[in-house]
């Protein structure tokens, strides 16, 4: 191994205003610094890592392979400046500190809201930042410093060398419908028996629906040409309460509106469990206090859902798994 690269902290953060801004000239007029400073700190930094960052040309200057591997570091360095800023502020307003967490729609309309609620009572003093969005989307804020945590299903076989991942809890397939749909009377029902329903389903980009689209496929049904397509598990609800289609989802997400005689779920058959829900944070980045609660307290809600239990949750590392580690990631 050759000897370590020492670079500092403020190059990085001047590469990164030259690569939004794409001109030294318009970065130094942002930065409120000479356009020669800015031009030197670069050079700096080039000398630093023994190697160019930036090919200057008639369209300005454009990041090549080192500089585009170090811009990474450079945002999550800006996230982290950002969020120490923000703790400062919000503690001169009395408060506790944040924690800022990535959802999908299922997760925020399950699980999350319910630790939330229990993390708010024992620590009220506490900013929640809850950032709803696809998978790849939350997954990418991450990465990049602006999440502390991340809920929703895992376990794709990305490997993220970058990301950690512990498994929650497991659902079975559940198939919704409205209470006097002509369906609603039978004690299960498989794929095959749903050639002729319309559906309810989600729209792509999300875990979930690439999990459905697997399911379809391996069925002999093909994927629905008669369907609504949503990525809002509150649109999906609506819709399958007033009207014929059908939907999948797991029974903890619409207990209420089976409690309340809304919506009725009936057991689909043949198919196994969903990919677990988990929670997932940074790899080599510690979380804060705060984050830490509520790593405890999600893991607490999770053992009172209405799963398919595992033989307890597990972290996955790479490629090889384990069993969760007792104490906070």
């Amino acid at each position: 191994m050759g000897p370590r690269v020492k670079i500092d902290p403020r190059r990085l953060l001047d590469l990164l205003s030259v690569a939004k801004h794409r001109s030294f000239s318009a970065a130094a007029a942002a930065m409120n610094v000479s356009q020669p400073g800015l031009s030197r700190s670069i050079a700096l930094l080039e000398r630093e890592v023994g190697a160019k960052v930036l090919e200057r040309g008639r369209q300005g200057a454009q990041l090549n392979a080192m500089g585009r591997a170090l811009i990474f570091h450079a945002e999550a360095l800006e996230a982290l400046l950002e969020r120490a800023s923000e703790d400062i502020r919000l503690r001169t307003l009395g408060l506790e500190g944040s924690v800022k967490i990535g959802v999908t729609p299922i997760t925020a309309a399950g699980i999350v809201p319910r630790a939330l609620e229990i993390l708010v009572k024992a620590a009220p003093k506490v900013h929640v930042s809850l950032t709803e969005g696809l998978d790849s989307e939350i997954a990418d804020m991450l990465r990049r410093g602006h999440l502390d945590l991340v809920v929703s299903r895992i376990g794709s076989g990305s490997n993220d060398p970058e990301l950690e991942e512990e498994e929650l809890f497991y659902s079975d397939w559940g198939l919704i419908m409205r209470v006097d749909h002509p369906l609603s009377t039978r004690s299960f029902v498989r794929l095959s028996d749903l050639k002729d329903v319309r559906w309810v389903l989600p729209a792509g980009g999300s875990a979930f629906r690439q999990q459905i689209e697997r399911l379809f496929a391996a069925s002999a049904l093909g994927w629905p040409t008669r369907s609504i397509n949503t990525n809002s598990i509150l649109a999906i609800k609506a819709i399958v309460m007033s009207t014929d289609c059908v939907s999948l989802m797991a029974r903890g997400l619409v207990e209420v509106e089976v409690a309340a005689g809304r919506l009725r779920v009936i057991p689909l058959k043949g198919v196994g469990s969903q990919r677990p829900v988990g929670m997932t944070w940074r790899r080599n980045d510690k979380l804060s206090p705060i984050a830490t609660r509520l790593v405890e307290i999600l893991r607490r809600v999770s053992k009172d859902e209405l799963i398919v239990p595992k033989q307890g949750p597990e972290v996955r590392r790479g490629k090889g798994r384990r069993r969760r580690r007792s104490g906070f990631p």
